[in-house]
């Protein structure tokens, strides 16, 4: 068993190692992003897919230590999280202490790297919605003033209102 709590240690920390770099690489994504560099997004997020890929790999071989802890504990596989190892390890310190500060600086990570994703997402949306906002902008541009008071020959200096026929003479009667 000792072995097994030794290898998810390793684990978890070369998990937290990638993790870190993850983050690292979100974080400057952000600042791409608020630059609207794309060529540089391209980069980052090809970084960020190979990051996600070596993580998949790391926790396909936790997985594999913890169906082996569990069968060790005589418990399910889908039962066991590492708070449930961490508290059977309650009698040996030189394996609970740093199984407990890994996975506490897991979850720190993990949170970081949420909020920073959350924010990239935000900033994603937004430039999406300016861009909705410019094109829409543009489209009505091109399109000819008309509404339901003027017509298209007042923007063009020839007087008219949409609903007569009336020319603007251009005299002022103060009296009328």
């Amino acid at each position: 068993m000792a072995s097994l709590i030794e290898n998810l240690i390793t684990e978890l920390n070369e998990e937290y190692a990638v993790y870190e770099e993850l983050l690292t690489v979100t974080q400057e994504k952000t600042t791409i992003i608020i630059k609207n560099d794309l060529d540089k997004l391209r980069e980052v997020t090809d970084k960020e897919q190979l990051l996600v890929d070596t993580i998949t790999g790391l926790q396909n071989t936790r997985k594999e230590i913890m169906l082996n802890i569990a069968g060790v504990l005589n418990k399910k596989y889908a039962d066991l999280k590492i708070t449930d190892i961490i508290e059977f390890l309650d009698g040996q310190p030189e394996f609970r202490e740093p199984l407990a500060s890994i996975n506490e600086k897991l979850a720190k990570v993990a949170r970081k790297l949420k909020d920073v994703n959350s924010h990239n997402q935000n900033l994603i949306q937004e430039a999406l919605s300016m861009i909705e906002f410019n094109i829409n902008l543009v489209q009505n541009l091109n399109r000819a003033p008309e509404t339901a008071e003027y017509s298209r020959d007042m923007f063009k200096g020839n007087g008219g209102y949409a609903g007569g026929n009336e020319s603007i003479s251009g005299k002022f009667d103060a009296k009328q």
